[in-house]
């Protein structure tokens, strides 16, 4: 989310990028029209403080150039423009509009006038903005090949044809998003995205839930984790050694005793649900289906010793992966109490 200063430079005009700007304002030690003044110097804009008395502002509101900056009981505002009877101003990131009488009463007078000129712009701004570019590019990138590398998989494998395989791509890509989300809330991440999803049953439940004992496995693993490690082991296996299906299956009902459990505790223990935590058990059951009704439930009868040997395989590499994760987690645990 842009800044304040970023926000004031995209009404001026200025040339900037959004990373370099919002950590420029970030480590301003204090959050004031001098210190901006100052920062803007930077981006060759000229600036200008003025102070205006109480029975003056009504009038000075109007003759201000604008956009500039407005020092009000809620914060610094960013006034855009000024009409006969209204004002247009953006406060945390949105804009907003107030009647001008409302607006200059609740102005202290104290305002900072910017002024930028053609060569305006954010110091190293085109090696900045060349940088951006590519951490665009990447995660489009890494995007295309998230949904091409799975597709390509299936084709090579000819599981293309049979529909079982495109139910059970989408279902772990669906149950790895919700463990990541989940990942997030255990590692106390804000991510607007999972907060808004897991409102959708009980607001806070999933902050809850996420703090509570019940959050992991005899405090060795999270159970976010654990699914994050199951829904990716599987998701690999199956474009890689799709032979192996009938083993995800017995895996994915070894869990359903599981999904009983967590519904039971959120409902009579808890109290509270957790939507993530729904939707993981949900994603569950819906493999366990897709298994049921594709027929490959029906091959992991008789145990052969082939299928044995597979299935010590695929615990060890969901054994593997979940250590894998644990400690990943706890590095950035440890990074995010050392900040």
């Amino acid at each position: 989310m842009a800044s304040l200063f970023s926000d004031y430079l995209d009404a001026l005009g200025v040339k900037h990028t959004e990373e370099y700007s919002d950590s420029r304002f970030a480590a301003m030690p204090f959050k004031s029209m001098f210190g901006l003044a100052n920062l803007l110097k930077e981006y060759g804009v000229g600036t200008a403080g003025v102070k205006v008395p109480g029975q003056s502002r009504a009038e000075a509101l109007a003759k201000l150039p604008v956009p500039f900056l407005a020092d009000t009981p809620d914060g610094f505002a960013i006034v855009t423009a000024v009409g006969d009877a209204s004002v247009t101003y953006r406060s945390q990131h949105k804009e907003f509009t107030a009647p001008a009488s409302e607006f200059a009463s609740g102005w202290n007078g104290i305002a900072l006038i910017a002024s930028a000129g053609t060569s305006s712009a954010e110091p190293d701004y085109f090696r900045h903005h060349v940088g951006e570019l590519a951490a665009s590019v990447k995660k489009w990138v890494l995007v295309a090949l998230a949904v091409a590398l799975p597709v390509l998989a299936l084709w090579s494998s000819g599981l293309c044809k049979a529909w079982p395989a495109w139910v059970l791509l989408l279902l772990d890509c669906a149950g790895l998003y919700f463990s990541w989300m989940l990942v997030q809330k255990s590692l106390g991440i804000r991510s607007v995205a999972a907060d808004a999803f897991c409102s959708v049953i009980e607001e806070g439940g999933c902050d809850e839930i996420a703090r509570s004992e019940a959050s992991s496995f005899m405090g060795i693993f999270k159970w976010s984790e654990v699914g994050l490690a199951y829904f990716s082991v599987s998701l690999a296996i199956m474009l890689i050694y799709p032979g192996m299906l009938p083993v995800l299956a017995a895996v994915n009902i070894l869990c359903l005793p599981y999904t009983v459990w967590s519904i039971w505790y959120q409902r009579f223990k808890a109290k509270t649900w957790c939507t993530l935590c729904v939707c993981v058990q949900c994603t569950l059951w819906l493999l366990f289906f897709t298994y049921l009704a594709g027929g490959i439930t029906q091959h992991i009868f008789p145990i052969t010793g082939r299928f044995i040997f597979d299935f010590i395989v695929a615990g060890s590499v969901y054994v593997a992966v979940l250590l894998g994760i644990n400690r990943l987690d706890s590095a950035i645990l440890k990074h995010i109490k050392n900040e």
